[in-house]
């Protein structure tokens, strides 16, 4: 059963729900993207994280979100600014990977991009990681740049691929 997507923006009070879906899916994650720290993985250490997403969120630097089923958090999507340009990041559990979750969340994040007048998405995968650049692709990024060998830098094989889209269209 597919579900359908919705961003709702971290709130302090996910910070129980983000702790389990961190701890939980830990493992997971370490196979495609550097382990979080430790202290992260505390109650103190994750509401820290999110007081300062939330702060970074309220002076403009990014965005960040998460997807609920229930109470629990199954999946979650950063935006970091520069200028008119965002990067995106995001984390699907190992529960709900394959069910089209990141392809929806990376498509609603491109909509409210476009909706806040940014120019351009920015995102990047490990070769070693298809399903990411897969959603990427399906999500109209192309690659522009790859850093080969990129993901000896933390700690992975493969190279690191950079993706982009344009969000404004230009007028004919």
């Amino acid at each position: 059963m597919s579900i359908a997507v919705e961003l709702t923006p971290v709130h302090i009070d996910h910070v129980p729900a983000l702790l389990r879906f961190e701890r939980s899916n830990a493992d997971y994650f370490a196979q495609f993207v550097p382990k979080r720290p430790l202290k992260m993985l505390t109650d103190k250490g994750m509401a820290a994280a999110v007081k300062q997403l939330c702060h970074e969120a309220e002076t403009g630097q990014g965005a960040y979100f998460v997807v609920l089923k229930g109470d629990e958090v199954i999946a979650r999507l950063n935006l970091v600014f520069d200028g008119e340009q965002a990067d995106i990041g995001y984390r699907v559990g190992e529960s709900h990977a394959g069910q089209g979750i990141a392809t929806q969340m990376v498509q609603c994040a491109l909509d409210w991009l476009k909706e806040e007048g940014f120019d351009v998405a920015t995102a990047h995968a490990l070769s070693s990681n298809p399903g990411s650049v897969r959603v990427l692709e399906k999500c109209g990024f192309g690659v522009n740049r790859v850093d080969q060998d990129g993901g000896a830098a933390f700690g992975f094989d493969g190279d690191v691929a950079h993706f982009e889209q344009m969000l404004i269209v230009e007028p004919a």
